[in-house]
């Protein structure tokens, strides 16, 4: 009877649970509608005025190393060391942009409900099961599976925009080549390099000693290697110029992405994993592609560089 009893209430537990992420999933088309479409998507792009602007070149730089960390987390998740893939997947993706805490704390408050002491996943599994002595316990330690998982899906989340905003950038550097350049140049590595072998020549054909008119002739005969100096220095130019774009990039993507129901996806697999993480009493399901796509675009960039 007792076994009974404990397995009526653990269904009843979990219908709760279903029923707070059903609402949760039932508010996903409207809160895209004010955060992502026009005119929304200006209120929340706008807050990328001001030290969003350095935070982006630098967290630019730090991809690699996390993309890295992460690779290093799903190996030790196969090799059975559980405290250490933990452990990395806690690493820092970067530094947290304007943009990114103000996405997190709506999808807390408005999505989910979340703030100002409000507990709607207890309401849900106290509707679920009515009254009973351990209803306290149970869906306390329910609230606060949820708090553990928010801490680790709700930064995931607003990584995956982010990492939209790097792949915007890959495209603009790429069509930026092909326009031009006349080259494939998927990043801001490849178009950095480009451009400083482009100034290199230009140079060199400038101070050529038997004039400019044969300088070019030879020049194209010969071609000349950029200096580490000028190709750094290119590229880094670059590299700010991109992730300028890439802090406003949401103007346009975002509504892109409201309209073609990627944001709407990607909140609905971010809630899907939440409530996989509370009826499995686990965290750290919700692992979106978006951020390992923009940094094997990157991956791609450095491959290019190699080549040239």
């Amino acid at each position: 009877m007792i076994k009974a009893a404990d397995e009526a209430l653990y269904k009843a537990i979990e219908a709760g649970i279903s029923a707070y992420f059903d609402g949760c999933r039932g508010r996903v088309p409207g809160f895209v509608r004010k955060h992502f479409a026009l005119p929304g998507a200006w209120h929340t792009n706008r807050r990328a005025l001001g030290w969003d602007l350095v935070r982006a070149p630098l967290n630019l730089l730090w991809a690699p190393v996390y993309i890295l960390s992460q690779i290093l987390a799903w190996l030790c998740g196969r090799l059975k060391l559980g405290p250490l893939a933990r452990l990395l997947r806690r690493f820092p993706s970067g530094m947290q942009t304007q943009v990114q805490t103000y996405l997190m704390a709506r999808t807390q408050s408005q999505l989910l409900e979340v703030s100002d002491g409000r507990q709607p996943l207890r309401a849900a599994i106290a509707q679920s099961i009515l009254s009973r002595e351990s209803l306290d316990d149970l869906s306390l330690e329910q609230e606060r599976q949820l708090q553990a998982a928010l801490m680790d899906a709700l930064p995931q989340y607003a990584l995956t925009r982010t990492a939209s905003a790097d792949i915007s950038n890959t495209l603009l550097a790429t069509l930026a080549g092909a326009f031009t350049l006349q080259k494939f140049t998927p990043g801001a590595l490849a178009i950095g390099a480009a451009l400083a072998g482009i100034l290199a020549q230009q140079m060199a054909v400038a101070e050529f000693i038997l004039g400019p008119w044969l300088g070019h002739w030879y020049y194209t005969l010969f071609p000349v290697q950029p200096a580490t100096e000028l190709v750094l220095l290119s590229t880094a130019s670059t590299m700010v110029l991109l992730a300028v774009f890439a802090c406003f990039s949401g103007l346009i993507s975002d509504p892109f992405q409201a309209y073609t129901g990627i944001h709407q996806r990607r909140l609905v697999r971010m809630l899907n994993g939440l409530e996989r993480d509370l009826k499995n009493r686990d965290t750290g399901n919700f692992r979106p592609k978006d951020a390992y796509l923009a940094r094997v675009m990157d991956l791609l960039d450095a491959a290019r560089i190699s080549l040239m």
